[in-house]
């Protein structure tokens, strides 16, 4: 199990530096809040967790900062060459305040010398601090939303991550290897940049680096499940699929009776898809297509590596409710006429479609994939 502490997130620094502020772009479906929910929930990342994969030291040895603790002695910190004092009694640590500070009970070696040090949760993931030869060094501190503070324990090594994924277009995060020094010893960065999307997602045509080197989406997601255990994105839609059906829909049912009303709703899931892995580990494409005469009639392909699921026609559609349309196809028609139906939904969240087959009254769905706009 892979450690990575988010601390405190989102809220701002006051320790002699300049951060962000708090706005932040809008990104489609908060498809970015789950992703960051993902991360901790997949990584162990609750504050105060310990991790037998991070080096962890007694209580006793965190003792050695009563002295800052109690302010008796100052913290050292060196930022951009320039260096100050941190009294801890000069720390906001109202509990009430966005800035404060407190002490967390985490016990992490995260300069790699065999001792815990200091972590204090606050402003964009606080403070982390050194004690060396009887004095005490700010060793890292959160900057901002374009440099959150956090920590991973990486191939055999703890290091020390700034990230910035709160903002449109980028993911990025730095990571720092610490030595008992206080030296660096280690520093590469993983970032993914994806201006352009329509929908502020990466996807197969974003720029990934690692290491100054440019490298696939599917290596960088393979990077993210290593570090970090993130979920990729097949994974990831697999995953928020659990929860959409998990609240009461009140909206109006449209059924499908050929009117202006029905069409316009429809529109809404008009696209070429692609899924990377279904509930069978198949792979295809999703086409919800109007035709091309400019008229009322469009098709539904789901074409995947066994051949097909569906080739259904715009009637199969019974009505649309909410972000979602429910589906009725024939799958097999015998030669007396006879139809063995089987029964569909597809919920739309822009950037995405999850679809999902149900018995007959629509209920029990059973996940079946989500389909990118753009993988």
């Amino acid at each position: 199990m892979k450690k990575y502490s988010k601390l405190v997130m989102s809220i701002g620094l006051m320790v002699c530096l300049c951060g962000c502020g708090h706005s932040q772009s809008e990104k489609s479906d908060d498809i970015w809040q789950k992703v960051d929910e993902a991360e901790a929930v997949n990584s162990g990342a609750e504050e105060g967790e310990s991790n037998s994969s991070v080096a962890e030291a007694s209580v006793a040895e965190a003792d050695s900062y009563s002295d800052f603790l109690d302010s008796k002695a100052p913290a050292i910190m060196i930022y951009e060459g320039q260096e100050s004092e941190v009294w801890f009694k000069d720390l906001p640590q109202d509990p009430q305040e966005w800035d404060s500070y407190s002490v967390s009970d985490e016990k992490v070696d995260l300069d790699n010398d065999g001792k815990a040090e200091l972590i204090l949760n606050g402003p964009y993931g606080g403070m982390y601090l050194d004690e060396r030869a009887g004095k005490y060094f700010a060793l890292a501190q959160g900057e901002g939303t374009t440099g959150e503070l956090s920590y991973v324990y990486y191939e055999g090594k703890t290091y020390i991550i700034h990230r910035d994924t709160s903002h449109g277009g980028r993911q990025s995060y730095h990571f720092d290897c610490y030595n008992g020094d206080g030296e660096v010893t280690d520093s590469f960065d993983l970032t993914a940049e994806y201006w352009d999307s329509e929908y502020d997602f990466y996807d197969s045509d974003s720029d990934f680096t690692f290491r100054g080197q440019k490298i696939t989406m599917d290596e960088y997601e393979k990077l993210m499940k290593d570090i970090f255990d993130q979920p990729s994105k097949a994974e990831w839609g697999a995953e928020t699929a659990a929860t959409e059906f998990g609240y009461d829909d009140n909206s109006e049912k449209i059924v499908n009776d050929a009117s202006d009303s029905f069409y316009d709703a429809m529109e809404a899931f008009y696209g070429e898809y692609t899924y990377k892995k279904d509930a069978d580990g198949l792979e295809g494409s999703l086409a919800i297509i109007q035709e091309f005469d400019n008229s009322r009639e469009y098709s539904i392909y789901d074409n995947n590596t066994n051949g097909y699921r569906f080739i259904a026609l715009g009637s199969n559609v019974e009505y649309i409710k909410g972000n979602k349309f429910y589906m009725k196809y024939p799958e097999t028609v015998y030669e007396d006429g006879t139809e063995v139906f089987k029964y569909y939904v597809f919920a739309n969240h822009g950037a995405y479609l999850i679809i999902f087959e149900t018995d007959e009254n629509y209920e029990n769905p059973e996940y079946i994939y989500t389909a990118w706009h753009k993988y």
